[in-house]
């Protein structure tokens, strides 16, 4: 049985592991860094299953008008299981009053349309340099 935790609980290891399977590498060549984005998050969201972390997804919030959601990012054996749709509606039902972007990979488009997210033509990205 699945177990989702929202305390920052976060095994650092795997979640190198889910993010470099995915192609984040990016995200995963600086621990420190890494370390900083999720105690930077206002919400977090993982998923365990016997002791080792299998989900992960994370938001940045002000709780009252916006959200962003990031890196929602399932184990390769725990896809279409309900687990990424499970960290998601949690992030979700923290704060029935946010409208929420997601920033996700258009092949997941599916995904997160079945959740309820529309698709907009309306946003800008700065990337950054580093």
């Amino acid at each position: 049985m699945i177990a989702y935790h929202e305390d920052k609980k976060v095994d650092f290891k795997k979640l190198i592991e889910l993010f470099n399977g995915v192609g984040w590498t990016d995200k995963t060549q600086d621990i420190q860094r890494l370390k900083q984005m999720v105690e930077n998050s206002q919400i977090l969201v993982t998923a365990w299953d016997k002791g080792e972390m299998v989900g992960f997804a994370r938001c940045i919030t002000d709780y009252v008008f916006n959200g962003q959601i990031n890196n929602v990012v399932v184990d390769a054996q725990y896809r279409n299981r309900g687990v990424g749709r499970s960290l998601v509606s949690r992030i979700l039902a923290s704060s029935s009053g946010v409208t929420y972007i997601l920033r996700g990979d258009p092949e997941n488009e599916d995904f997160y349309k079945a959740l309820g997210f529309e698709e907009t033509e309306r946003a800008y990205i700065y990337k950054r340099k580093t």
